[in-house]
């Protein structure tokens, strides 16, 4: 006759509620849950809420920019003229303003040949902006012949979309000498995201000084010009862009030409704090892996006591 199914004799074991045997259990039983807990957060990254990841930035331009070039004689530190231009028409017509009162002694004069262009460039097509190129570019005789201190004080569109949702609208400030005669400067550089602390995770996407006309300065605390002050103020906050660039200058007949070109980096580093559920996520599983080996031998320990009897306990045998 062939054997279909074998069932195993049983044996219960049992004790009373306040005997050594239940204590002994209960023992164990917390030994089961605490030691991995404590194993877990004896390393490094199981409730470690700041977290780092990289990510290529959606950068654009914003339409906010503000110029400033000064002249100066080559023997002289005082300005012989300025030239202004900004897109905010309030500041324009406060330089207007300005003009027409310093008119006679010559100091301040407007530049009717500078050009600005804005240029975007993707290179691998994948629809994010890899380049930003700002090109300026006069042939203003004054301004060519003299030495002058150009300025130069524009604002991004940045957007962080992955681990961290962020949208801010940084500035950025360029402040070089340029020596007298026709010129072309080329900055080529990286912009880097300068952070102060980390940025806190959430489902909504965090607007930092994200302001319609980043411009529109109060004129009572800031002049037209007062450029470095109002980037210092920027510099404050605890999200900011830097601009690290190199210059190549070379000769150029008749022209002043500058290009700025920002390059967006690929991998970004960014620090941020992850939420709760977030950390939950990662922690339980790394309990789990942890209390896995650690109850089945607590478990081993304990059966190989209660079956041998080193603590008394009642036994009941399907026998």
């Amino acid at each position: 006759m062939p054997l279909v199914f074998i069932t195993p004799y049983k044996k219960t074991y049992s004790s009373e509620f306040c005997s050594l045997s239940t204590l002994i259990g209960f023992i164990f039983l917390i030994l089961a849950i605490f030691i991995p807990l404590f194993a877990a957060f004896s390393s490094e990254d199981f409730w470690l809420r700041l977290k780092e990841y990289l990510e290529q930035p959606k950068v654009e331009f914003s339409n906010d920019y503000m110029l400033y070039v000064s002249t100066f004689n080559n023997d002289n530190l005082n300005p012989i003229a300025t030239y202004f231009d900004s897109s905010e028409s309030r500041l324009n017509n406060m330089f207007t303003q300005i003009i027409s009162n310093n008119m006679n002694n010559g100091i301040i004069s407007q530049d009717e040949s500078a050009t600005i262009t804005k240029y975007t460039y993707d290179d691998d097509n994948d629809g994010i902006n890899d380049r930003l190129i700002i090109r300026y570019e006069t042939n203003n005789n004054d301004i060519i012949s003299n030495k002058k201190d150009f300025k130069l004080l524009f604002f991004l569109k940045y957007r962080l979309t992955k681990q961290v949702k962020l949208l801010m609208t940084p500035m950025i400030y360029i402040d070089i000498p340029i020596s007298s005669g026709g010129k072309e400067i080329n900055l080529n550089g990286d912009i880097e995201l300068v952070q102060k602390s980390p940025i806190v995770s959430t489902t909504i996407t965090s607007q930092i000084y994200n302001k319609e006309k980043p411009l529109n300065v109060d004129e009572n605390l800031y002049s037209p010009f007062d450029m470095l002050n109002l980037y210092n103020e920027y510099k404050e906050l605890n999200y900011t862009l830097k601009y690290n660039y190199e210059k190549v200058e070379k000769s150029a007949q008749g022209k002043l030409i500058i290009n700025i070109e920002m390059n967006i980096p690929k991998l970004q580093r960014v620090f941020y704090i992850q939420s709760v559920f977030e950390a939950i996520k990662y922690a339980w599983m790394q309990y789990f892996y942890i209390f896995l080996p650690i109850y089945i031998i607590l478990y081993s320990i304990y059966k190989f006591i209660i079956e041998s009897n080193i603590f008394y306990s009642h036994v009941k045998s399907d026998l």
